[in-house]
């Protein structure tokens, strides 16, 4: 089961990167960036919430600090493959509402998707979310639906913004843009929302800390 979750889904992105190729608009150096940078963020995403703050955790074989190594084609094949059937909408040149309502079409297919994914994930025990309805052993399609709908939203909305910001600069303008500097902002663009998401996180923690600490202190002098 983890070979045909983990494994063979990141094989769609040479599949996917033929369907690219075949795109007239489609520029090289945009599908490299469009396969490169939602898997980047994907990483980075999953560094730090699984790896760093430990929200979740992945109990597979092969991870590099608790990321696994997979995890972040996964996901670039995903997005791929609904950018791919979005094409026409992301085909320069570009408009505020294509642009928003690509975004919308993506960040509602990948809630749905990334739901369903995580639900095969979390029932075979290859993922686990710390949070509530996890520690109530409540069911799987409880545990995905606390999280699931807006987690993948909220990566397929970033992804879709990053993706018409990657086609903007690297199509539609003539000047010279370094490819790295539009891969780091692409990524930022999709990981800021979720770093916002982390940082919340550590101020709740601290705050809850603080609060245990207090209530401590006044337990021991009450009782000395």
């Amino acid at each position: 089961m983890e070979i045909a979750a983990l494994w063979i889904l990141p094989l769609a992105l040479l599949i996917e990167y033929q369907f690219w190729q075949s795109i007239a608009w489609a520029t090289p150096v945009f599908i490299f960036y469009v396969i490169t940078v939602p898997a980047l963020a994907a990483y980075i995403i999953v560094a730090t919430g699984a790896g760093w703050l430990k929200l979740w955790k992945f109990n597979l074989k092969y991870t590099v600090g608790k990321v696994p190594i997979q995890i972040g084609l996964v996901y670039s094949s995903v997005i791929n493959f609904f950018l791919l059937i979005f094409a026409e909408l992301l085909s320069p040149p570009s408009s505020i509402s294509l642009t928003v309502l690509t975004t919308i079409l993506i960040a509602v297919s990948g809630a749905i998707l990334g739901s369903l994914y995580d639900i095969a994930l979390v029932h075979y025990r290859f993922l686990e979310v710390y949070i509530r309805p996890f520690y109530k052993r409540e069911k799987t399609i409880k545990i995905v639906a606390a999280y699931g709908p807006w987690f993948f939203g909220l990566m397929g909305f970033a992804a879709g913004l990053s993706v018409k910001f990657g086609e903007y600069l690297l199509i539609e303008t003539n000047q010279f843009i370094s490819l790295g500097m539009v891969i780091a902002v692409g990524t930022l663009i999709i990981y800021a929302p979720f770093l916002f998401y982390f940082l919340f996180i550590i101020e709740h923690k601290r705050h809850k800390a603080e609060s245990r600490n207090k209530v401590e202190g006044v337990a021991e002098t009450t009782s000395s």
